[in-house]
Protein backbone atom coordinates (compact mmCIF):
# COMPACT_ATOMS: atom_id res chain seq x y z
CA UNK A 1 0.00 0.00 0.00
CA UNK A 2 1.20 3.46 -1.09
CA UNK A 3 2.05 5.92 2.10
CA UNK A 4 -0.34 8.56 2.35
CA UNK A 5 0.72 11.77 0.40
CA UNK A 6 0.82 14.95 2.01
CA UNK A 7 -2.18 17.52 0.71
CA UNK A 8 -0.50 20.96 -0.14
CA UNK A 9 -2.48 23.74 -0.67
CA UNK A 10 -0.80 26.76 -2.81
CA UNK A 11 -1.25 30.12 -2.15
CA UNK A 12 -0.24 32.44 -4.64
CA UNK A 13 -1.67 35.52 -6.47
CA UNK A 14 1.51 35.61 -9.22
CA UNK A 15 0.89 33.06 -12.52
CA UNK A 16 4.79 32.59 -12.63
CA UNK A 17 5.03 31.63 -8.96
CA UNK A 18 2.01 29.72 -9.32
CA UNK A 19 3.81 27.90 -11.93
CA UNK A 20 7.40 26.94 -10.35
CA UNK A 21 5.43 26.10 -6.93
CA UNK A 22 2.78 23.63 -8.79
CA UNK A 23 5.36 22.02 -10.28
CA UNK A 24 7.88 21.50 -7.84
CA UNK A 25 5.00 20.09 -5.58
CA UNK A 26 3.76 17.75 -8.08
CA UNK A 27 7.14 16.42 -8.92
CA UNK A 28 8.03 15.29 -5.49
CA UNK A 29 5.87 12.19 -4.52
CA UNK A 30 5.59 12.85 -0.88
CA UNK A 31 3.17 15.42 -1.68
CA UNK A 32 -0.31 15.83 -3.32
CA UNK A 33 -1.41 18.97 -4.94
CA UNK A 34 -5.34 19.94 -4.02
CA UNK A 35 -5.33 23.03 -4.64
CA UNK A 36 -4.09 26.77 -5.99
CA UNK A 37 -5.45 30.09 -4.03
CA UNK A 38 -4.91 32.91 -5.51
CA UNK A 39 -5.64 35.34 -2.68
CA UNK A 40 -6.41 34.97 1.08
CA UNK A 41 -10.09 34.78 0.84
CA UNK A 42 -9.83 31.82 -1.80
CA UNK A 43 -7.29 30.24 1.16
CA UNK A 44 -9.83 30.47 3.56
CA UNK A 45 -12.56 29.11 1.68
CA UNK A 46 -9.98 25.86 0.33
CA UNK A 47 -8.44 25.01 3.61
CA UNK A 48 -12.19 24.14 4.74
CA UNK A 49 -12.85 22.34 1.62
CA UNK A 50 -9.68 20.84 1.20
CA UNK A 51 -8.60 19.65 4.23
CA UNK A 52 -4.70 20.46 3.38
CA UNK A 53 -2.07 18.68 5.74
CA UNK A 54 0.21 21.98 4.95
CA UNK A 55 -0.50 25.59 3.33
CA UNK A 56 2.07 27.21 0.95
CA UNK A 57 1.53 30.67 1.79
CA UNK A 58 2.34 33.92 -0.19
CA UNK A 59 1.69 37.62 1.67
CA UNK A 60 0.99 40.27 -0.55
CA UNK A 61 -1.95 39.35 -2.66
CA UNK A 62 -4.97 40.98 -3.90
CA UNK A 63 -8.79 40.93 -1.81
CA UNK A 64 -7.53 39.58 1.35
CA UNK A 65 -3.62 39.18 2.32
CA UNK A 66 -1.65 36.43 3.50
CA UNK A 67 -1.65 38.18 7.21
CA UNK A 68 -5.48 38.49 7.71
CA UNK A 69 -6.05 34.82 5.94
CA UNK A 70 -3.50 33.08 8.19
CA UNK A 71 -5.13 34.73 11.02
CA UNK A 72 -8.48 33.54 10.00
CA UNK A 73 -7.34 29.87 9.14
CA UNK A 74 -5.75 29.46 12.32
CA UNK A 75 -9.00 30.97 14.07
CA UNK A 76 -10.54 28.26 12.52
CA UNK A 77 -9.35 25.77 10.66
CA UNK A 78 -5.50 25.41 12.67
CA UNK A 79 -3.38 23.90 10.08
CA UNK A 80 0.46 24.30 9.60
CA UNK A 81 0.95 28.24 7.19
CA UNK A 82 4.59 28.34 5.41
CA UNK A 83 5.05 31.59 4.75
CA UNK A 84 6.58 31.41 1.32
CA UNK A 85 7.57 35.18 -0.40
CA UNK A 86 9.99 37.56 -1.73
CA UNK A 87 10.55 40.61 0.41
CA UNK A 88 12.76 43.96 -1.04
CA UNK A 89 11.81 46.21 1.38
CA UNK A 90 11.31 46.89 4.85
CA UNK A 91 7.80 46.99 5.06
CA UNK A 92 6.93 43.18 3.39
CA UNK A 93 9.58 42.25 5.95
CA UNK A 94 7.35 43.38 8.65
CA UNK A 95 4.29 42.25 6.97
CA UNK A 96 6.47 38.66 7.26
CA UNK A 97 6.72 39.07 11.22
CA UNK A 98 3.03 40.01 11.35
CA UNK A 99 2.01 36.55 9.57
CA UNK A 100 4.22 34.68 11.70
CA UNK A 101 2.45 36.61 15.00
CA UNK A 102 -0.59 35.03 13.62
CA UNK A 103 0.31 32.10 13.86
CA UNK A 104 2.38 30.87 10.35
CA UNK A 105 4.42 28.32 11.88
CA UNK A 106 7.98 29.50 9.52
CA UNK A 107 8.72 31.59 6.75
CA UNK A 108 11.17 31.14 4.08
CA UNK A 109 12.09 33.06 0.76
CA UNK A 110 10.31 31.71 -2.59
CA UNK A 111 12.66 29.14 -4.01
CA UNK A 112 15.23 30.48 -7.24
CA UNK A 113 13.57 29.27 -10.69
CA UNK A 114 15.37 26.66 -12.93
CA UNK A 115 18.64 27.84 -14.54
CA UNK A 116 19.29 29.91 -11.30
CA UNK A 117 22.62 28.89 -9.15
CA UNK A 118 20.85 28.01 -5.93
CA UNK A 119 18.01 26.52 -7.86
CA UNK A 120 18.37 23.30 -6.56
CA UNK A 121 19.21 24.01 -2.87
CA UNK A 122 15.99 26.44 -2.53
CA UNK A 123 13.72 23.96 -3.99
CA UNK A 124 14.86 21.66 -1.91
CA UNK A 125 14.66 23.50 1.04
CA UNK A 126 10.97 24.58 0.46
CA UNK A 127 9.89 21.21 -0.29
CA UNK A 128 11.69 19.75 2.86
CA UNK A 129 10.22 22.59 5.41
CA UNK A 130 6.57 22.05 3.73
CA UNK A 131 7.07 17.87 4.70
CA UNK A 132 8.75 18.64 8.38
CA UNK A 133 5.99 21.48 8.79
CA UNK A 134 3.39 19.48 8.05
CA UNK A 135 3.65 17.05 11.01
CA UNK A 136 3.42 19.54 13.51
CA UNK A 137 0.34 19.85 15.27
CA UNK A 138 -0.76 23.45 15.77
CA UNK A 139 -3.77 24.76 17.73
CA UNK A 140 -6.51 27.24 16.93
CA UNK A 141 -5.47 30.58 17.73
CA UNK A 142 -7.95 32.96 19.00
CA UNK A 143 -8.64 35.60 21.48
CA UNK A 144 -10.65 32.98 23.78
CA UNK A 145 -7.37 31.00 24.03
CA UNK A 146 -5.21 34.01 25.15
CA UNK A 147 -7.99 34.72 28.07
CA UNK A 148 -8.44 31.30 29.05
CA UNK A 149 -4.71 30.70 29.70
CA UNK A 150 -4.61 33.93 31.65
CA UNK A 151 -7.20 33.61 33.72
CA UNK A 152 -5.97 30.10 34.70
CA UNK A 153 -2.59 31.20 35.52
CA UNK A 154 -3.54 34.59 37.09
CA UNK A 155 -2.71 33.66 40.56
CA UNK A 156 0.21 31.45 39.84
CA UNK A 157 2.88 33.90 38.73
CA UNK A 158 3.18 34.72 42.20
CA UNK A 159 5.31 31.69 44.08
CA UNK A 160 8.82 31.83 43.95
CA UNK A 161 10.43 28.25 43.68
CA UNK A 162 12.03 27.17 47.04
CA UNK A 163 15.36 26.77 45.79
CA UNK A 164 15.60 31.13 44.34
CA UNK A 165 15.90 34.17 46.21
CA UNK A 166 15.10 37.65 44.98
CA UNK A 167 17.27 39.89 43.90
CA UNK A 168 20.18 37.03 43.21
CA UNK A 169 19.48 36.79 38.73
CA UNK A 170 22.16 37.95 36.88
CA UNK A 171 20.47 37.19 32.77
CA UNK A 172 17.96 35.97 31.27
CA UNK A 173 18.07 33.47 27.99
CA UNK A 174 14.99 32.70 25.76
CA UNK A 175 14.52 29.91 23.13
CA UNK A 176 11.88 29.80 20.83
CA UNK A 177 10.97 28.28 17.46
CA UNK A 178 7.34 27.99 15.63
CA UNK A 179 4.88 30.02 17.38
CA UNK A 180 7.39 32.06 19.37
CA UNK A 181 7.81 35.57 17.49
CA UNK A 182 4.01 36.16 19.25
CA UNK A 183 5.37 35.57 22.53
CA UNK A 184 8.74 36.85 22.93
CA UNK A 185 6.92 40.41 20.89
CA UNK A 186 4.09 40.06 24.49
CA UNK A 187 7.63 39.62 27.07
CA UNK A 188 9.66 42.11 25.54
CA UNK A 189 6.35 44.82 25.86
CA UNK A 190 6.50 44.01 28.95
CA UNK A 191 9.76 44.71 30.46
CA UNK A 192 10.73 47.82 31.38
CA UNK A 193 13.52 49.72 29.42
CA UNK A 194 15.40 49.92 33.20
CA UNK A 195 15.29 45.93 33.35
CA UNK A 196 18.45 45.24 35.04
CA UNK A 197 19.65 42.38 33.44
CA UNK A 198 20.90 41.39 29.87
CA UNK A 199 18.50 39.16 27.88
CA UNK A 200 19.74 36.39 25.28
CA UNK A 201 17.04 35.70 22.78
CA UNK A 202 17.71 32.35 20.17
CA UNK A 203 14.65 32.54 18.15
CA UNK A 204 14.50 29.61 14.94
CA UNK A 205 14.23 32.03 11.66
CA UNK A 206 15.13 31.42 8.46
CA UNK A 207 18.57 33.81 8.21
CA UNK A 208 17.32 36.00 5.50
CA UNK A 209 14.96 37.17 8.00
CA UNK A 210 16.71 37.36 11.30
CA UNK A 211 17.99 41.31 10.65
CA UNK A 212 13.88 42.06 9.88
CA UNK A 213 12.93 40.29 12.85
CA UNK A 214 15.28 41.86 15.26
CA UNK A 215 13.93 45.01 13.55
CA UNK A 216 10.53 43.88 14.18
CA UNK A 217 11.16 43.36 17.64
CA UNK A 218 12.22 46.78 18.48
CA UNK A 219 9.20 47.87 17.61
CA UNK A 220 7.38 46.07 20.56
CA UNK A 221 10.39 46.22 23.05
CA UNK A 222 10.99 49.48 25.57
CA UNK A 223 14.77 47.67 25.74
CA UNK A 224 17.13 47.79 22.61
CA UNK A 225 17.09 44.69 20.36
CA UNK A 226 20.32 44.15 18.43
CA UNK A 227 22.21 41.55 16.72
CA UNK A 228 25.15 40.38 19.13
CA UNK A 229 29.07 41.25 18.52
CA UNK A 230 31.38 38.72 19.25
CA UNK A 231 33.90 39.74 21.88
CA UNK A 232 31.04 42.41 23.08
CA UNK A 233 30.81 43.55 26.40
CA UNK A 234 27.98 42.27 27.95
CA UNK A 235 25.74 45.23 29.13
CA UNK A 236 22.64 45.09 31.43
CA UNK A 237 19.57 46.21 29.49
CA UNK A 238 20.00 45.05 26.59
CA UNK A 239 18.71 42.43 24.20
CA UNK A 240 20.81 40.07 22.11
CA UNK A 241 20.51 38.08 19.01
CA UNK A 242 22.63 36.08 17.10
CA UNK A 243 23.35 36.70 13.38
CA UNK A 244 21.94 35.29 10.70
CA UNK A 245 22.80 31.76 11.01
CA UNK A 246 25.26 31.76 13.77
CA UNK A 247 24.69 30.34 17.18
CA UNK A 248 25.04 32.95 20.22
CA UNK A 249 26.97 31.91 23.73
CA UNK A 250 27.94 33.52 26.16
CA UNK A 251 32.01 34.01 27.59
CA UNK A 252 33.14 33.46 31.73
CA UNK A 253 34.78 37.13 30.82
CA UNK A 254 30.88 38.92 30.45
CA UNK A 255 31.41 38.61 26.64
CA UNK A 256 29.46 37.63 24.09
CA UNK A 257 30.72 34.79 21.52
CA UNK A 258 29.45 34.21 17.92
CA UNK A 259 30.18 30.49 16.92
CA UNK A 260 29.77 29.44 13.12
CA UNK A 261 30.73 25.74 14.47
CA UNK A 262 28.15 22.82 12.83
CA UNK A 263 24.59 23.16 13.19
CA UNK A 264 23.82 21.74 16.51
CA UNK A 265 21.00 18.52 16.11
CA UNK A 266 20.29 19.99 12.78
CA UNK A 267 20.20 23.87 14.31
CA UNK A 268 22.22 27.28 14.12
CA UNK A 269 21.30 29.05 16.08
CA UNK A 270 20.83 26.25 18.80
CA UNK A 271 19.01 27.25 22.34
CA UNK A 272 20.65 24.35 23.61
CA UNK A 273 24.21 25.91 22.84
CA UNK A 274 23.02 29.12 24.68
CA UNK A 275 21.71 27.46 27.46
CA UNK A 276 24.53 25.32 27.90
CA UNK A 277 26.98 28.66 27.93
CA UNK A 278 24.55 30.00 30.26
CA UNK A 279 25.07 27.21 32.41
CA UNK A 280 28.39 27.30 32.39
CA UNK A 281 29.07 31.11 33.47
CA UNK A 282 25.60 32.24 35.57
CA UNK A 283 24.66 28.89 36.93
CA UNK A 284 22.05 29.24 39.62
CA UNK A 285 21.66 33.30 38.59
CA UNK A 286 19.92 32.70 35.43
CA UNK A 287 16.55 32.74 34.09
CA UNK A 288 15.63 30.66 31.32
CA UNK A 289 12.77 30.33 29.65
CA UNK A 290 11.41 28.11 26.66
CA UNK A 291 8.26 29.43 24.31
CA UNK A 292 6.89 27.61 21.86
CA UNK A 293 8.55 25.49 19.01
CA UNK A 294 8.57 21.96 17.20
CA UNK A 295 11.00 19.70 18.60
CA UNK A 296 13.28 19.51 21.84
CA UNK A 297 15.72 22.19 21.47
CA UNK A 298 16.62 23.72 24.80
CA UNK A 299 14.70 21.57 26.82
CA UNK A 300 18.20 19.09 27.78
CA UNK A 301 20.10 21.95 28.99
CA UNK A 302 16.53 23.16 30.73
CA UNK A 303 16.94 20.42 32.79
CA UNK A 304 21.11 20.81 33.61
CA UNK A 305 20.06 24.84 34.99
CA UNK A 306 16.90 23.66 36.66
CA UNK A 307 19.18 21.26 38.56
CA UNK A 308 21.98 23.86 39.13
CA UNK A 309 19.21 25.84 41.00
CA UNK A 310 18.28 28.16 37.98
CA UNK A 311 14.57 29.64 37.38
CA UNK A 312 13.01 27.78 34.71
CA UNK A 313 9.92 28.78 33.09
CA UNK A 314 8.14 27.44 29.76
CA UNK A 315 5.16 28.22 27.73
CA UNK A 316 1.54 26.35 28.86
CA UNK A 317 0.27 24.65 25.69
CA UNK A 318 -2.82 26.43 25.55
CA UNK A 319 -1.07 29.30 24.87
CA UNK A 320 1.17 27.47 22.50
CA UNK A 321 1.43 27.63 18.82
CA UNK A 322 3.36 23.95 19.01
CA UNK A 323 4.09 22.60 22.50
CA UNK A 324 7.05 20.98 21.23
CA UNK A 325 9.84 22.21 22.94
CA UNK A 326 8.02 23.67 26.26
CA UNK A 327 6.33 20.17 26.28
CA UNK A 328 9.36 18.34 26.22
CA UNK A 329 11.06 20.68 29.23
CA UNK A 330 7.88 19.96 31.32
CA UNK A 331 8.16 15.78 30.65
CA UNK A 332 11.59 15.73 31.55
CA UNK A 333 11.32 17.79 34.86
CA UNK A 334 13.00 20.60 33.66
CA UNK A 335 10.38 23.84 34.77
CA UNK A 336 9.56 25.38 38.13
CA UNK A 337 6.91 27.05 36.21
CA UNK A 338 4.37 26.69 33.58
CA UNK A 339 3.25 30.23 32.19
CA UNK A 340 1.50 31.92 29.56
CA UNK A 341 4.04 35.00 27.94
CA UNK A 342 1.86 37.52 29.90
CA UNK A 343 2.06 35.48 32.98
CA UNK A 344 5.98 34.91 32.04
CA UNK A 345 6.65 38.74 31.90
CA UNK A 346 5.02 39.16 35.39
CA UNK A 347 6.93 36.16 36.57
CA UNK A 348 9.80 38.03 35.44
CA UNK A 349 9.24 41.06 36.67
CA UNK A 350 8.46 39.59 40.71
CA UNK A 351 11.49 37.91 40.55
CA UNK A 352 13.59 40.82 39.92
CA UNK A 353 11.62 43.03 42.44
CA UNK A 354 10.17 44.87 39.79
Amino acid sequence: MDEKKIKVLIVEDTLVAQKLLKGLVNSDSRFELVGVAENGKQAYEFVDKYKPDVVSMDILMPIMDGVEATRKIMQNFPVPIVIVSSFYNSSEVEMAMKVLQAGAVTILPRPYGPGHSKYLQSTRKYLNTLQIMSEIKVVRRNSENKSLATNLLENSSTTINEKTNLNKFHVLAIGASAGGPQGLSTILNGLPSDFPLPVFIVQHIDSNFAEGFVEWLNTYSKLPVKIALDGEKISASTVYMPPPDCHLLVNTNETIKISKVEPYKGLRPSVDLLFKSIASVYKEKAIVVLLSGMGKDGALEMKNLYNLGAYTIAQEETSCLVYGMPGEAAKIGAVCKLLSPENITKEILHLNNI
